[in-house]
């Protein structure tokens, strides 16, 4: 696939629209498309993703088992972007990733997106608000979720 496009998908990848198309094409370039078989192992918790994921094709699960009600999750859209903190910081998986059907996705490494935050000042401070306002949003279902648990004892 050609530069262009797969610059392309990562401008529909939500977390990818704060990039100019010059810096999308950067990171397709340092990108990596992978297939996965239904039932492979995208990654399991403990583990450290090498970058973040988007989804091209496919389906997947998200499973996180330290939460003893914790439903999976399916992810279906094109675009979704999976493990995009993983394109900051080194830090271990809290869930794990398996296919549900065959799967085909673009990893991005964190390493070049690194490497555009040091030469884009104003995309590490874009990706900093797009963060605070993911972590807001779990923040909040997680209250909400205590409030109704509370309210039923």
């Amino acid at each position: 696939m050609q530069l262009d496009d797969t610059a392309h998908i990562l401008g529909n990848a939500e977390f990818f629209s704060i990039c100019s198309l010059e810096q999308r094409r950067m990171l397709a370039f340092a990108s990596e498309w992978v297939r996965f078989k239904e039932g492979e192992i995208l990654f399991k918790a403990g583990q450290i993703a090498p970058g973040a994921y988007v989804l091209i094709s496919g389906e997947l699960i998200s499973t996180q088992k330290d939460i003893p009600s914790g439903k999976p999750i399916i992810i279906t859209d094109p675009g979704a972007v999976i493990a995009e903190l993983a394109l900051i910081v080194k830090h271990p998986r809290r869930a794990d990733v398996v296919c549900k059907t065959d799967a085909q996705l673009l990893m991005v490494p964190r390493s070049a997106f690194s490497k555009i935050m040091q030469q884009f000042p104003e995309i590490a401070i874009k990706a900093e608000a797009m963060v605070r306002s993911d972590i807001s949003k779990y923040i909040s279902n997680i209250e909400g979720a205590a409030k109704l648990s509370n309210a039923k004892k």
